[in-house]
């Protein structure tokens, strides 16, 4: 626990500074001619020199107000109100303004009379707030996210998520279109900052409400980037280049053209430092599909290459636009890991510790096509299609040995294997929408196909030595060479017609078609030990299965509005789909059909401006998936086997989802309480099986006679902490409970879970002197099993992490990133674990426009960045180390590109 009383002094060390006494400004404010007290107009400081905000605040219902007034400096005061007359007034040190009176003139009543206009920082305009982007300083050639930063009610965390008004900020836009895709992460990190004129801040609705005109209530918290007119038309992009110790090496492009809406962008990376792909933030800004199997996922060192290309425009008259991207992708990951198991049944304790050697490569070509037809201003036809070609290489070799609670010896077991398996898909599907003259009437019509294709071959060699009371009994060898051939096919199509009722409800009704073919075959050949050729077919881990599934699924939703802040949709999907699988090895056939039901109830009240609550119902059949169903037997994991269970029936969860937000921007302050709650019955799980010679067998099988339940409550806040210092801070408590069952050796297990924590944070963004964004996560666990033969897991918990940056003379900036994780000892888990990683840099910018970076950083200072995870799964412990990259030294060059093509006038 040295690190965490370490960690609180950074935090504390972070709040410096005194309060000055400081007077208010005080008064009220009224209409000039009807002496009306004005109630909610809005009061701004604005510094006298640039007109930077410094405080604002709102009438009370008497038309009162009060803020503080600053020590020294000139500043001037803005009133606004609607349909009003702007109010200025200088505010000058060392005088008293604590009874002010200010009398607002109508607009009717000033006719023709000149008024002039100043710059108001921020508007309200209907559910848009608008922030004047000259009115914030920041610091020479930041970005749209350093100018987010200083925006009342926006925060920007470490990894560059954007909060506004307490909704995580999922769509950024510019001049209100996609700019290389709508990713807020590529717009704010690389537009800058004295490009934007305005930064709007709004709920979007969602892709399906703006093509049907049907409100559903869901909405996307969106920021619009309104650039000036000279800064439409540019290139921008970022080249970063680094070496360092141990061959560790880095090395980044990133190019854009943009001329209104005709965009090229094209990327390259080479490293082994951990950036082995694009990011999901960075892959949609690209507009290609994430794919989580090319991107490091911390285990093992990687070396990877990743290009791309994107091109995207649309006809002077928008009518058409398109989008064609591609990527080619190689990796490869050389891994050490250890695995510690411990499985508990009643009777039995097996204890397993495994060493594994395993090397995996891939090479992958990605292509994607999206095509936007607006056919007339009620017509849009949209076509999107996509193909790649894989290429997967890996073998690994693992020793593991597994004793029992007697501490005897009860198996070992050496396996290798090598896989070499490429693929094919393409997809493509189009969406037609018509809409009418009447609000609320729409016609649609989707259709798509898919296709797959996955060959391979397989080589497979164990030897497993069996003990009892501790002496080997007996060897069990396989050597296998396994042939993979897989395909699969998909076609479908929906029709969806919506009608208003009347102004308050409109129905609809959708009806789809989907059919499915899946061929999945594996031929398991033993090694002849004469020949030394594998031509034996191993019939029992042989396989040739054809799937056929044909879905019909039926929809009657109704959206009822009775009142402008409340919106109602009720959705009944009815499904009805047929299984039939033919089982080419053994000539039989198995049919199934499943007809289910899955409601939807979601209602959203806006009970005041920027105060809204949502209630969400869900009742979802899971149906069994193929591999839940099939028979098909593996020994890939010769003590770790999976069945499938052709008599699995639907199970049906009922989900409850509560949230309530509440946001003030003048005061810059959000409150938010989230509550889910999910019961699952007939549930899907796993029932395992552990016999004595330590083979575990996975069944499927439904849950009878019991439920599985989870609950979660979050409440959150955040706001100003210390207005003179620029801190804000937000957090809030959170806990969760979970029980779950599925049967141990036919004894039914119980496992349940508590989590408590509390999450709190403090940020300060400023373009000089300490920026920093911490956070702390204290937490307590418990997790136990009543089938009793393994003790209750209970523990302590605590997290932290955060970034540092110190402005010095002379263009030199130190950053400092760390992070920390502590998990106390436990009944199970008899040491502590702790890991602190430190990640400092210093920097240093050159010319005057600062586009030129020169960085020496380490990476984890203090080499405690240890690969190790820690798992509880019912009655299954699992604890693995791993390698992982740690430290290294590094020097980095950057130069940022940004060019505005269109001079300033």
């Amino acid at each position: 626990m040295k690190r965490v009383g370490q960690l609180l002094l950074l935090i504390l060390f972070c709040f410096y500074g005194i309060v000055n006494a400081q007077s208010r400004i005080q008064g009220k404010i009224s209409d000039v001619k009807d002496h009306l007290k004005l109630h909610n107009a809005t009061i701004m400081l604005l510094t006298a020199k640039d007109s930077i905000l410094t405080n604002f605040t709102r009438s009370d219902e008497n038309g009162k107000f009060s803020l503080e007034q600053p020590a020294s400096g000139e500043y001037f005061i803005v009133v606004t109100y609607p349909k009003y007359g702007e109010y200025y007034a200088e505010i000058l040190p060392g005088q008293n303004y604590s009874n002010m009176s200010i009398g607002m003139t109508s607009s009717t009543t000033l006719l023709e009379e000149v008024i002039v206009m100043g710059r108001v920082p921020i508007s309200i305009k209907g559910d848009t707030t608008e922030y004047d982007a000259g009115s914030f300083k920041v610091e020479k050639n930041a970005k749209v996210e350093d100018l987010l930063k200083v925006l009342p009610g926006i925060t920007v965390d470490a990894s560059g998520k954007i909060t506004a008004q307490g909704k995580t900020v999922k769509k950024m836009l510019v001049d209100g279109e996609e700019f290389f895709g709508d990713d807020p992460i590529l717009v704010s990190r690389n537009i800058r900052s004295d490009m934007v004129d305005k930064i709007q801040v709004y709920e979007k609705k969602s892709d399906k409400a703006e093509k049907t005109g049907i409100d559903d209530g869901e909405r996307t918290q969106t920021i619009n980037v309104k650039l000036k007119e000279e800064a439409r038309r540019g290139i921008f992009g970022k080249t970063d280049v680094g070496g360092g110790s141990d061959k560790f090496y880095s090395g980044q492009g990133f190019l854009n053209y943009f001329n209104q809406s005709f965009k090229v962008s094209a990327y390259f990376i080479a490293s082994n430092t951990g950036k082995s792909g694009l990011s999901y933030e960075e892959s949609s800004s690209m507009g290609g599909d994430y794919d989580r199997g090319d991107n490091f996922d911390g285990e093992g060192i990687p070396k990877s290459l990743n290009t791309g290309f994107l091109y995207s425009d649309k006809t002077a008259n928008k009518k058409h636009a398109w989008r064609i991207d591609y990527k080619y992708i190689r990796s490869n990951v050389d891994l050490v890991r250890n695995v510690f198991t411990r499985n508990a049944a009643r009777d039995t304790i097996l204890t397993s510790n495994s060493n594994t050697l395993a090397s995996n490569e891939n090479k992958k070509h990605n292509v994607g096509l999206k095509y936007e037809f607006k056919v007339d201003s009620m017509s849009d036809l949209t076509v999107w299609a996509g193909a790649n070609k894989r290429h997967d290489k890996s073998s690994s070799e693992t020793q593991s040995t597994t004793i029992n609670q007697f501490e005897q010896r009860v198996n070992d077991n050496i396996r290798k294997f090598k896989n070499d398996t490429k693929s094919e898909q393409y997809n493509a599907s189009a969406l037609y929408v018509r809409r009418f003259k009447k609000k609320g009437r729409s016609l649609s019509f989707n259709y798509s196909t898919s296709g797959y294709k996955q060959d391979g071959e397989q080589e497979l060699y164990s030897k497993l030595t069996f003990y009892k009371e501790g002496k080997a009994e007996r060897d069990s060898t396989l050597d296998q060479k396994k042939f993979v051939n897989n395909s699969s096919f998909s076609m479908g199509g929906e029709f969806a017609y919506s009608e208003p009722i009347s102004k308050k409800v409109i129905l609809s009704f959708e009806y789809g078609l989907n059919f499915n073919r899946n061929n999945n075959a594996v031929e398991s050949f033993d090694k002849n030990r004469n020949t030394g050729a594998f031509d034996t077919l191993d019939s029992l881990y042989s396989n040739d299965f054809l799937y056929k599934t044909t879905k019909n699924s039926y929809n009657l939703a109704v959206n009822y509005k009775p009142l402008e802040k409340l919106v109602v949709n009720v959705s009944n999907r009815l499904e009805n789909s047929k299984l039939s699988q033919l089982n080419r090895m053994e000539n039989s056939n198995l049919s199934r059909s499943f007809f289910v039901y899955n409601p939807v109830v979601d209602v959203n009240y806006e009970v005041q401006k920027n105060k809204s609550l949502n209630l969400e119902y869900r009742g979802t059949n899971g149906l069994p998936s193929l591999n839940q169903i099939q028979p098909l037997r593996s020994n890939l994991d010769p003590l770790n086997e999976y069945l499938g269970n052709e008599n699995l029936k639907p199970s049906y969860t009922n989900n409850l989802n509560l949230s309530f937000r509440s946001y003030s921007v003048l005061e810059d302050k959000f409150i938010g309480i989230y509550l889910s709650a999910s019961r699952t019955n007939n549930a899907l799980v796993q029932n395992t099986t552990i016999d004595s010679l330590g083979k575990t067998t996975f069944v499927w099988g439904n849950l009878n006679h019991h439920s599985n339940n989870q609950l979660s409550i979050r409440p959150m806040y955040y706001g100003k902490l210390w207005k003179k210092f620029q801190l804000r801070h937000g957090g809030g408590p959170s806990a969760s409970f979970s029980n779950n069952y599925n049967y141990v050796n036919s004894v039914l297990a119980n496992a349940k879970v508590q989590s408590y924590s509390l999450y709190y944070g403090v940020q300060r963004s400023t373009t000089k002197g300490l920026d920093f964004d911490i956070n702390v996560s204290p937490g307590y666990l418990i997790q136990d099993n009543s089938i009793g033969a393994m003790e209750d897991s209970k523990g302590f918990t605590f997290s932290s992490e955060g970034n540092l940056k110190y402005f010095l003379p002379a263009k030199f900036i130190v950053r400092a990133n760390f992070s920390y994780s502590y998990q106390a000892p436990t009944a199970v888990y008899s040491k502590k674990f702790e890991r602190f990683v430190l990640s400092p840099a210093l920097s240093k910018k050159f010319r005057k426009d600062e586009k030129l970076e020169l960085t020496f950083m380490v990476n984890d200072l203090l080499k405690q960045n240890v690969g190790f995870d820690r798992s509880q799964n019912g009655t299954l412990l699992t604890e693995r180390r791993f390698n992982t990259i740690s430290r290294y030294y590094m020097v980095k060059f950057t130069w940022e590109i940004n060019k505005m093509l269109v001079k300033s006038k």
